[in-house]
């Protein structure tokens, strides 16, 4: 990590094809305007990449540009070989991965680039989970809103919920049009929104010099086996293209790329609590496996859940055009699809060795009921949308402004689900409609007198459309009554400020502040006697900011840092709740905000080959707003509370190097250790010095790679998580089963071989040694990769 000093026919294809062939019909005037006038051209482009260098939209980090002369018309702007998306005095600790370090270890989706990162873990369950939230310092998985990602400054979060079925749309930017990612720690820079009160993370992707091109296909394979007897196979595959290009004033950067996989059962189904022997006469079964359940008691397991095949279509167009050397715009137009099928698999046989699906049985002699929907299927099919545009431009004054406004449309969420394994009746989902808007707005004054200010304006809107209705033919049938209705939006308008001072040489003081109003209203919660609104709600926030920093000489800089921030409830936390075969989620409409008074220090050291960085932190959240899931029969329950007052204090440890002993030799190496304590619970005092579920004690990563010759690269990854709990009371006692959350280690490896310069073909092996492990659900076991790759 670099050092801080340095499927089935869509109008999505009918779309990206117009923009495809809008691209060429763009760079035909364009080329032929430039083989006119080479000089002009090469303005063109230093104007385009220098205006994306200093134009992020309001969520970029401030830079301390140097003063230019004044006036007050547009002027030309230098050129720069590299767009910078962090500026190196962000008041905040900053881990850079560049494309190079994502290349060198195994990846398929954008979220492995995070792999390796300190003290974050991508939750990842198996290749083309489309619940891949993340987690960090002070947040776990379930707390999904407490991180932010955004693609060239345009919001990638799904802020509708917080837990993992709310993950950042990852997808619509492909691995291969990644140039880069900076993930920012804590809520110091007044220029993100309240949710940066966990970690942020930006990713900057690749502009085309000149015309380019790749295809590319992977496999993957691994043979699962649990603790409960079943065993199987599970493996796919994926195809990317991309073509790009720069023509005069006029870039622009095509992606395909498509997606499927067959992932591990990540739920398993135990009996109802209570026997029903409404249901009939107990049927005598062989094949229940009995364990001790995370709680410590013995339970009974009966089936596999929840074994889904997806297939996944994603296109992305970016483009971009320099209206003059000083204005561009950029256009984004992301498209993705999501077909996915779950089932179960029942390990209960009867006498004559049938299987058995629900109903009354004989386990052991003692009487059961397994619920009839169980191992009941499910199938569906998702379409989303992502419309972005950007503008930037600078004055002569030395003003540089910029702005993004966004809309995500959710044009089709539509899951099917049965009531028995069988079929027959079931319900239909339907959660079109519901989407998001953002509008970011940024002004960046010249320096004068050592300070350099920022002030900006944010709007968001999200809203939420789901219904669900009960239908006599889950596949395809007409509904026959509404089953529930959930609906509602919220509205975060924010103003911002932030000057960072140089006032001494070698000191930075970086001073923010941010007001933010927020709103919830439209609220209502219905079913088929009636509908039930709920009273609209409205919060401010006030956040100061604080930062001081010294460079005390050429290779040590210490920084100091304090920061408040407020993270508002989401829409679905208020207004959602579900119901489904296997999750039940209960909203809470009076959830109150939850803020985070956090403090970091850190040191920095440029140690030749690299930098070490230790940092000590302290996050003390009051009002945390948390997700508790439980196992409940063949079901999973989540209940939404706050909690009064958390404390998470920790160090950090990370190295950066590159040439470390060995020329071609790069070891990126971090480790973690924290103590989150829930410190009050007046509506829950039994919590009161638990620690908070799922930050482990320790985190650790390693990667070592090392490219053997202009052919040959090798490396071998290592990733560590401790112990930690999933419950808020900590009973969850016996960690390495199904609904616990294990301590594991994960040894990986990749090996590279370029044949020439189109060419290139890799191996690797996730989980060398097999480890079983446990976040909730089972993680995958030994999974083997290959990539043939061809480039221009």
């Amino acid at each position: 990590m670099s050092s801080p000093f340095a499927a089935r026919p869509s109008r999505g294809r009918l779309a990206l094809a117009c923009a495809a062939a809008f691209a060429a019909a763009f760079a035909w005037p364009a080329a032929h305007a430039a083989s006119t006038d080479d000089a002009r051209d090469a303005i063109a482009r230093g104007g385009v990449e220098r205006a994306a260098d200093v134009t992020a939209p309001a969520s970029a980090v401030a830079t301390v540009p140097p003063a230019p002369a004044a006036g007050d018309t547009l002027t030309a702007v230098s050129v720069t070989a590299q767009r910078q998306s962090v500026d190196p005095d962000t008041p905040a600790v900053v881990t850079s991965i560049t494309r190079e370090q994502i290349e060198s270890h195994t990846n398929v989706t954008t979220e492995d680039a995070l792999k390796y990162a300190p003290n974050l873990m991508v939750r990842k369950r198996y290749i083309g989970d489309r619940n891949s939230v993340f987690a960090g310092r002070d947040f776990n998985e379930l707390q999904s809103a407490r991180g932010l990602v955004y693609a060239d400054g345009v919001l990638l979060s799904n802020l509708l919920g917080s837990s993992y079925a709310y993950p950042p749309r990852w997808s619509l930017i492909p691995p291969d049009d990644i140039a880069r990612v900076d993930v920012l720690y804590g809520p110091f820079s007044a220029l993100y929104p309240g949710n940066s009160i966990g970690s942020t993370v930006l990713l900057t992707t690749r502009r085309p010099e000149k015309l380019e091109a790749s295809l590319s296909t992977q496999f993957f394979t691994q043979r699962y086996h649990d603790g409960y007897g079943f065993a199987d196979s599970f493996g796919g595959n994926h195809q990317t293209a991309r073509i790009a290009n720069r023509v005069g004033r006029f870039w622009f950067a095509l992606s395909l790329d498509r997606l499927e996989n067959n992932g591990q059962p990540m739920q398993y189904a135990s009996p109802n609590s209570a026997y029903n022997p409404k249901l009939g006469t107990a049927v005598p079964v062989t094949g229940a496996v009995t364990d001790i359940g995370p709680n410590g008691k013995p339970r009974t397991i009966v089936s596999a859940q929840t074994i889904e095949r997806t297939e996944q279509l994603n296109e992305t167009v970016r483009m971009g055009y320099a209206f003059t050397d000083h204005v561009d715009a950029t256009l984004t137009l992301g498209h993705w699809e999501n077909h996915y099928r779950q089932h179960g698999e029942t390990f209960l046989r009867d006498a004559a060795g049938n299987p058995v699906y629900g109903g009354n049985v004989s386990i052991g002699g003692q009487n059961m009921t397994v619920a009839p929907n169980a191992f009941a299927p499910q199938r569906g099919d998702q379409e989303n949308w992502l419309y972005a545009l950007g503008l930037n431009g600078r004055l002569d004054s030395g003003w540089r402004l910029s702005g993004v406004v966004s809309a995500y449309d959710v044009s089709r969420d539509v899951q099917r689900s049965a009531s028995t394994v069988q079929g027959g009746a079931g319900t239909l989902f339907q959660g079109d409609g519901t989407g998001w808007r953002t509008l970011d707005l940024k002004a960046e004054a010249p320096e004068v007198k050592g300070h350099t200010f920022t002030f900006g304006y944010h709007y968001d809107n999200y809203f939420l459309r789901n219904v669900t209705y009960n239908t006599a033919d889950w596949l395809a049938g007409p509904t026959t009554s509404l089953s529930s209705v959930y609906r509602g939006d919220t509205r975060t308008q924010a103003l911002f400020g932030q000057d960072a001072w140089r006032f001494a040489p070698g000191w930075l003081a970086t001073l923010g502040l941010r007001y933010e109003r927020w709103d919830a209203y439209g609220g209502a919660l219905g079913n088929a006697t009636g509908t039930l609104g709920y009273a609209d709600r409205g919060a401010n926030a006030l956040s100061p900011k604080v930062a001081l920093q010294w460079d005390a000489t050429d290779v040590w800089r210490f920084r100091l840092s304090f920061a408040t921030g407020t993270r508002f409830p989401t829409v679905g936390e208020l207004f959602q709740g579900t119901i489904s075969n296997n999750a039940i989620v209960n909203n809470n409409p009076n959830l109150r905000p939850e803020k985070a008074i956090d403090w970091d220090f850190t040191a920095e050291r440029d140690v030749g080959v690299g930098v070490v960085r230790a940092s000590v932190f302290q996050s003390d959240l009051r009002d945390s707003i948390y997700s508790q899931t439980t196992v409940s029969g063949a079901a999973t329950v989540t209940n939404i509370s706050n909690v009064d007052r958390v404390r998470v204090r920790g160090v950090e440890l990370a190295f950066s190097g590159e040439n470390v002993g060995l020329k071609g030799l790069a070891i990126d190496a971090n480790v973690s250790a924290s103590n989150a304590q829930i410190l009050a619970d007046a509506a829950n005092p039994a919590y009161v010095g638990s620690r908070f579920p799922r930050i482990p004690r320790m985190r650790a990563n390693l990667l070592a790679s090392y490219r053997f010759d202009e052919h040959w690269l090798a490396s071998v990854g290592v990733r560590y998580s401790g112990r930690q709990f999933n419950t808020l009371d900590n009973s969850d006692v016996n960690p390495d089963v199904y609904g616990g959350t294990s301590s594991f280690t994960v040894v990986d490896l990749k090996a590279r071989y370029r044949f020439d310069r189109h060419w290139t073909a890799s191996l690797g092996i996730d989980n060398l040694t097999d480890r079983r492990y446990y976040v909730f659900h089972p993680y995958p076991g030994r999974t083997f990769y290959g990539e043939l790759k061809w480039s221009l």
